[in-house]
């Protein structure tokens, strides 16, 4: 007798991403895993007595989207912090103001944490300094990061909580900037870690718990179904973390946590290597922090090739960061020349690959590495880029139709918090090459986008191949977790124009429901 479904969704309109079968009108789902997709007639034909039977309204059925590069307890921390994206403070002043109204509510000697900045979108065109929040702000330490996570602002009373002074030396990886003096101006480059290690920012467990539980329906909202956490200095108790959120059902999102790669050694001192874990929780590539903040590549290119071989011999594939073409170009002359990997696992990673002119992306081919990238940028940061991205660099900037016309492996993300983690916009900038303005960015021989179909396979299929999870994730297949999104429209026929509205209505991880809206 055939297994009988838990759960059947009929009168669907499912787009399976499968080539073996693109649509169908119904899936049944067993044990948290797809049964069947069929018909109405052939899935209603397996329900027995206690099955449970969802109307899909006609809407269509997605496989459950894939992020595959996000910061989760960086989001989760946002939403109890003050928000100061370009949209919200489009000055100096304009901030310190949001920053006066906050700290009235939050008690003398407790941190003030706010996110989002962006210096280049300021009316002043520069970042604040301790001096400007100084004088609305001197009993409470205050802490600004910048939408990048790049850089951070503390002011007087924040730097001498965390201890950094006029005799304090940069950290390895960082900068402190300081004036004529030698004093720190309170901007600070690449030191999120130093900061993290030194200072007690007040955060409570419940205020950490309520930004978690935020962060996960926000992501479910959004048909999130599975996440790639970013985090660089991702270590053992990051790793802990994830855990007893995702036993204790308050992350539902399934997460594959990115190895730290300064915490490597320290993950296999705790037995974790890559692919350890399960289908809820499972430890992914070696991040690496690939950075030309300073001018100059760091780590240096004989750093990161030990780093990349450390890495490789201990059986992880790399996910290095590269924003500027120099460091892209970096990353893909080390990929190139490592040793190939055991089967099964992933390629190599190039997240971001942010400018990429054609001598770049050749390069990137020949390596051989997978790209993860951000359309959501043009969406959102368009209107800054076409102000200060150099002419003739912005038809490369984000180029992923011409990642995809090179036949490199690709894949999409957020970057989440420094922006909205919702698909729907990226998706909409990736095929139409818009801003969220609605103006066209630059590119040249549509370098710039791709059609629908590309773009919700990045969220789904190819993201779940960057990762290495495609035999459970990525299609609704007979065999695969049941991992959907029932939205409100069919992307494939939409005008492209209404991509950036789609809407999530119910969102099932595993075979259950966890999230519906109206």
């Amino acid at each position: 007798m055939r297994q009988k479904p838990d759960l059947v969704i009929i009168n669907a309109d499912v787009l399976t991403m499968d080539p073996s079968r693109p649509r169908a009108q119904a899936v049944a789902v067993a044990q948290e895993r797809v049964l069947a997709v069929g018909t109405d007639d052939e899935i209603n034909g397996l329900a027995g007595p206690d099955t449970q039977v969802i109307d899909g309204q006609g809407l269509t059925l997605l496989p459950g989207l894939i992020d595959s590069h996000i910061h989760f307890l960086s989001l989760a921390r946002t939403t109890q912090e003050l928000d100061c994206r370009p949209d919200k403070a489009s000055s100096i002043g304009a901030i310190t103001h949001r920053v006066f109204e906050w700290a009235r509510i939050v008690p003398p000697g407790e941190w003030v944490r706010c996110f989002g900045y962006d210096d280049l979108a300021l009316d002043e065109s520069r970042h604040p300094t301790r001096h400007d929040l100084d004088e609305i702000s001197p009993r409470h330490p205050v802490r600004l990061d910048h939408r990048s996570g790049h850089a951070t602002v503390l002011n007087s009373l924040g730097l001498q909580t965390a201890g950094i002074n006029a005799e304090t030396p940069d950290p390895v990886e960082g900068v402190i900037e300081r004036d004529a003096n030698g004093e720190p101006t309170g901007v600070l480059f690449e030191m999120s870690a130093f900061l993290s290690q030194r200072v007690d920012s007040g955060r409570s467990r419940a205020k950490m718990q309520q930004g978690v539980t935020a962060a996960n329906r926000l992501l479910l909202s959004y048909g999130i179904t599975s996440l790639q956490d970013a985090g660089p200095e991702n270590g053992p108790e990051r790793w802990q973390a994830f855990r007893e959120l995702i036993d204790s059902e308050t992350l539902q999102s399934r997460v594959t946590m990115m190895a730290g790669a300064g915490r490597r050694a320290e993950l296999l001192d705790a037995g974790l290597s890559w692919g350890s874990g399960d289908h809820r929780l499972r430890l992914g590539h070696v991040k690496v922090m690939l950075t030309m903040s300073t001018g100059a590549l760091h780590p240096s290119l004989e750093e990161l090739h030990q780093i990349a071989a450390q890495a490789c011999h201990s059986g992880f594939p790399l996910a290095v960061h590269c924003v500027e073409q120099e460091a892209v170009a970096a990353a893909a002359q080390v990929i190139s020349g490592l040793p190939p990997l055991p089967a099964g696992v992933p390629p190599h990673r190039i997240e971001h690959c942010s400018e990429c002119p054609p001598e770049v992306l050749a390069a990137v081919r020949r390596s051989g590495a997978a790209v993860v990238t951000q359309p959501g940028f043009i969406h959102w940061n368009g209107p800054i880029y076409r102000r200060t991205v150099a002419a003739s660099l912005q038809s490369h900037l984000y180029a992923i139709g011409a990642i995809q016309d090179a036949v490199v492996p690709l894949a999409f993300g957020s970057d989440a918090p420094v922006i909205d983690p919702n698909p729907w916009p990226a998706i909409y900038s990736a095929v139409t090459r818009k801003d969220h303005i609605g103006q066209p960015f630059p590119e040249s021989n549509n370098s710039g986008h791709v059609s629908t179909e590309s773009a919700l396979r990045m969220y789904t299929l190819s993201a779940a191949e960057s990762e290495g999870t495609q035999a459970d994730k990525g299609t609704i297949t007979p065999g695969k977790l049941a991992d959907l999104v029932l939205v409100d429209a069919d992307p494939l026929t939409i005008d492209p124009e209404g991509l950036k509205d789609i809407k999530a209505r119910m969102t099932i991880v595993g075979g259950r429901v966890v999230w519906e809206g109206r």
